[in-house]
C-alpha cells in the first residue's frame, strides 16, 4: 500500500501544509511544511529553532581580557 500522506523527518507523525480545523482537533495530522526535500511538523521545527538558539547562546560565552579593547570602561566605571 502506498503512502500518500507525508510523515515528519523528525518524530514521523503524519504532516500536511494545510489543514482543516476539525482535522487538528483529533490530532490525525500535524501542520508542516515542506523545506529542503523534507516534510517537518511545526513542533520539530519550533523545538528544532530552540535548540539552535541555545547552542548559540552557549557558544557565544564570556569575553576573555583579549576580547575587550582595552578603551572600554569597566562597567562600575561607566555609571550604569
Amino acid at each position: 500500500m502506498v503512502n500518500l500522506i507525508p510523515t515528519c523527518a523528525e518524530c514521523g507523525s503524519s504532516v500536511t501544509d494545510s489543514l482543516d480545523a476539525e482535522v487538528e482537533e483529533h490530532g490525525q495530522l500535524k501542520r508542516g511544511k515542506y523545506v529542503n526535500s523534507v516534510w517537518m511538523c511545526d513542533e520539530c521545527t519550533e523545538a528544532q529553532r530552540d535548540s539552535n538558539n541555545d547552542q548559540r547562546a552557549r557558544k557565544a560565552g564570556v569575553a576573555s581580557p583579549a576580547d575587550v579593547s582595552p578603551n572600554t570602561p569597566k562597567a562600575d566605571e561607566a555609571d550604569l
